[in-house]
């Protein structure tokens, strides 16, 4: 490979990490072009988890972002969710918040949520802490 087919690969790499890190600020769902505006209807109780997933995956992978999320944790309490996910090399929280029978996103990003973000986006402390049981018993240790 030619010196200059190196160097343009290194900066067509570089620039695409640059982009996915540029675009994954915490993000509310208003505030995105092509956000998704009609939450995933939840069908049964039984399938809250594989509702809340499919609509964090629908949210995520809308965004314009050619990698798509995988997710991981799914923790569910008292009207709210907190979905661990992953984009390639790059992680996040997505939080969702029972409105019905439906899951709105209210807010997403790269980076850990913890009490406090929870807190600030409007979940209930103790609620947080049901959240935070499910999606890793350990949190209190991250915590500042």
């Amino acid at each position: 490979m030619s010196h200059y087919k190196r160097m343009t690969y290194m900066l067509l790499v570089l620039a695409m990490l640059f982009t996915t890190i540029a675009i994954e600020p915490w993000i509310h769902s208003g505030q995105v072009a092509g956000a998704i505006s009609q939450p995933v209807l939840v069908t049964q109780a039984s399938s809250e988890k594989a509702a809340v997933q499919k609509a964090v995956l629908q949210y995520l992978n809308c965004q314009g972002v050619t990698i798509k999320a995988k997710l991981h944790e799914v923790a569910i309490a008292d009207g709210f969710a907190l979905v661990g996910w992953t984009r390639g090399e790059m992680g996040g929280n997505t939080l969702l918040k029972q409105n019905g029978r439906r899951w709105e996103v209210i807010t997403s990003g790269g980076g850990y949520l913890g009490l406090k973000g929870l807190q600030q986006s409007g979940v209930p402390q103790k609620t947080a802490e049901k959240l935070l049981n499910q999606y890793d018993p350990n949190w209190r240790k991250y915590q500042q």
